[in-house]
């Protein structure tokens, strides 16, 4: 190649580069964008990030391990309280299932046989009373009957 022909071909190569390598126009934009961004910004979204980060870090290291730590213990409670209540359970079903069910039943029979014997002492009092009513009633019914007789008697022959 000539000279003239190397001249030529940095003068097309610097005229392609100036009407399509769009690098350092992209460049300014980009970097005056993230400027305005970060001005307008602040860094507010980076400092959140680290709070956040520290806040997880907390949890992580302090509050997980106490949080276990008390699971551990109330379920190890509960546990206790639990294995406690089926005892007492169980010796509740025990206790039922060891009383003579043949007594209770023999038990039951007599209550019933009383409450029967009860009612029926309850009716034939109530007919005595009844009884002794309807009596009561018609001696005085048969006295003033007499009475007014008497008097129809004594009126009649009253002048």
């Amino acid at each position: 190649m000539s000279k003239y022909d190397l001249h030529c071909l940095k003068h097309l190569n610097e005229i392609h580069a100036r009407l399509f390598d769009h690098r350092p126009i992209l460049q300014g934009h980009i970097n005056y964008f993230v400027r305005e961004f970060e001005e307008k910004r602040n860094d507010h979204e980076i400092e959140r990030l680290k709070k956040l980060n520290e806040d997880i870090r907390d949890m992580k290291d302090e509050l997980l391990p106490q949080s276990t730590k008390g699971m551990d213990l109330f379920l190890a409670n509960l546990t206790a309280k639990l294995k406690v209540a089926t005892e007492v359970c169980n010796k509740v079903e025990n206790k039922e299932n060891s009383m003579d069910t043949e007594f209770l039943e023999k038990e039951r029979v007599q209550r019933k046989d009383e409450w029967i014997e009860f009612l029926g002492q309850q009716a034939k009092t109530c007919e005595e009373i009844d009884e002794e009513f309807t009596e009561q009633a018609g001696i005085l019914a048969r006295h003033y009957a007499e009475l007014e007789k008497n008097l129809k008697t004594v009126n009649s022959s009253v002048p």
